[in-house]
């Protein structure tokens, strides 16, 4: 066979084996973006210092568009507990 396209198919086959590698990496790079996002809301809503109940009727509330409380004092929360 030619020299030339054994070359080629061999730089097929490379890039074939990087581009999966690049895949899974970027994969593995997203888990960790969503675990990090989720761990960061985790975080945040114990900030509240509420308890199950409050936490999901203010959830609820946020999900229809009316926060339960003024903002203001939520973020106060926050900072105050950090």
């Amino acid at each position: 066979m030619n020299p030339k396209y054994q070359k080629v198919l061999s730089d097929i086959e490379k890039a074939e084996k990087k581009k999966s590698e690049l895949e899974a990496q970027l994969k593995a790079l997203y888990d960790k973006k969503t675990e990090m996002e989720n761990l960061e809301i985790v975080n945040t809503i114990r900030a509240l210092c509420m308890d199950k109940d409050q936490i999901m009727s203010f959830l609820s509330d946020m999900k229809g568009g009316k926060p339960s409380r003024p903002a203001a004092s939520i973020e106060q929360e926050v900072s105050e507990n950090d």
